[in-house]
């Protein structure tokens, strides 16, 4: 057996104009945009979360220290109408 190196083949968009794009269709559960915001260094982390607990949990796995530091926001379903 040869020693050939092996390398991963890389197919790009534009090389495959003739295969058909399949569409994805997945169930989506409902879910809310949960921000954090530092306060201290003033940035957002943005995190997609079913519900409250959820999204805390995802917070938790960053490891962030200082949590008095953070402020948590949340987008609604409904936004209010402009009138």
């Amino acid at each position: 057996m040869t020693d050939i190196p092996w390398y991963p083949i890389l197919y790009l968009e534009s090389e495959n104009i003739n295969m058909k794009k399949k569409k994805k269709e997945e169930y989506v559960k409902d879910q809310r945009v949960y921000v954090f915001h530092n306060t201290l260094f003033n940035f957002n982390l943005f995190i997609n979360a079913e519900d409250a607990n959820e999204a805390m949990e995802k917070f938790d796995q960053c490891y962030m220290a200082y949590r008095e530091h953070w402020k948590v926001f949340v987008e609604l379903k409904e936004q209010p109408s402009e009138r």
